[in-house]
């Protein structure tokens, strides 16, 4: 479990997927108070018992391991970068995005992390979290 090149980890429910050109979905999850493992400057919006997190998964045509086929209403354990503004990516891929990706959201690429949440999983990531992230 690679969690120290990570600026999030999180899990939660897919509630939408808004898939984008060129292997990129926009995903809503829906995520529990201890669904945050690690949030660092992660904007996330309350909604009710839950909290909305918005990530982009770039790159999913070239995972190096099969990229998960994500689901509407399945649980997912997700890790990768917080987008700001000082992240460089290329400017054709913001052209693409067309403005929706903002300051905050998510940014999950092939070299990260995204697995159906199990039971062992989520006490790998609690551990990893404990020892590593403080």
């Amino acid at each position: 479990m690679v969690l120290s090149c990570a600026e999030t980890a999180v899990n939660g429910i897919v509630h939408d997927i808004d898939v984008l050109p060129k292997g990129i979905r926009l995903i809503t999850l829906m995520v529990s108070s201890d669904g945050f493992y690690k949030m660092g400057h992660l904007y996330v919006t309350p909604e009710t018992f839950f909290f909305k997190v918005r990530l982009f998964v770039l790159d999913s045509f070239k995972c190096s391991k099969p990229c998960p086929d994500i689901k509407l209403g399945t649980r997912y354990i997700v890790m990768g970068q917080i987008y700001h503004r000082r992240r460089h990516l290329p400017s054709d891929l913001l052209n693409l995005l067309g403005g929706k990706l903002k300051p905050g959201d998510g940014l999950v690429r092939s070299n990260n992390y995204a697995k159906r949440f199990n039971k062992r999983r989520h006490q790998k990531v609690l551990e990893a979290t404990r020892s590593r992230c403080r």
